[in-house]
């Protein structure tokens, strides 16, 4: 799995969209509820088969996963966990920098990481071996393609649709940016962010984040089943923008 994108808000808000790619055969997502873990009330939809997730949410910390580090890896089993539960094993811990120093990463398949935490993008990168971490810029815009179903050129053009879809609008928002997730490289729909691989892969949720600085709300889509969506949202949560005029 899968794309994710960022848009900053503000000094300290922002949108995190991410589409999730999985195979046919895939359970079916428990939608989006709340629970309580380290202290912090958090919301994520969770996988019934691993018992994880690929995003989570709570006011403070944001947690977003993908399959795979730089390069696609052959997969080599029996491994500790779930890479899902690695995203919420980290509101176990104090802050960012905690996790990083201190999470037995060692066996486990290898993944990327999106973490949030005070106005902070850190991306991790655990090659299954050894884990990098980068901060990347809090005020520009970002997106990640998993390394395990799209080759350097796709995550490439997907950088290009994205930077087109930023010339083409004055202003970002949450129903915006879904609008992009649902629509980009559409004429290629074996690499489009809503993908599909001969029924055997595609994109199977859209789930995105707001944060305002302070509180963060979410709204989860499944796309195969649409009466699953569930909305943990401010008041203005589908109105939120910034204009760019």
């Amino acid at each position: 799995m899968c794309t994710a994108t960022y848009l900053p808000i503000g000094p300290k808000g922002f949108i995190l969209t991410h589409s999730r790619d999985e195979k046919a055969i895939r359970p079916a997502a428990i939608p989006a509820d709340e629970v309580l873990i380290g202290g912090h009330v958090v919301t994520f939809p969770k996988d019934p088969q691993g018992m994880g997730t690929w995003i989570a949410s709570s006011n403070e910390l944001t947690i977003c996963l993908l399959n795979g580090a730089f390069i696609p890896h052959l997969p080599q089993p029996p491994y500790k966990h779930s890479r899902g539960l690695v995203v919420l094993d980290v509101f176990d811990y104090p802050s960012v920098n905690a996790f990083i120093l201190h999470y037995p990463f060692e066996g486990l398949e290898p993944f990327t990481l999106l973490l949030f935490e005070g106005g902070r993008v850190t991306e991790l990168r655990w090659t299954g071996k050894r884990v990098y971490v980068q901060e990347k810029d809090p005020g520009q815009p970002h997106i990640w393609s998993s390394v395990t179903l799209y080759t350097t050129e796709i995550i490439q053009q997907r950088e290009r649709w994205f930077k087109q879809w930023q010339q083409q609008i004055r202003y970002w928002s949450v129903q915006g940016i879904r609008e992009f997730h649902k629509t980009a490289g559409a004429d290629d729909p074996q690499n489009a962010l809503r993908m599909n691989r001969q029924n055997h892969y595609f994109t199977v949720s859209l789930t995105s984040v707001l944060h305002n600085g302070t509180v963060s709300a979410m709204r989860y889509e499944d796309l195969i089943h649409p009466k699953i969506t569930s909305q943990f949202s401010l008041n203005s949560y589908d109105a939120a923008s910034i204009n760019l005029a």
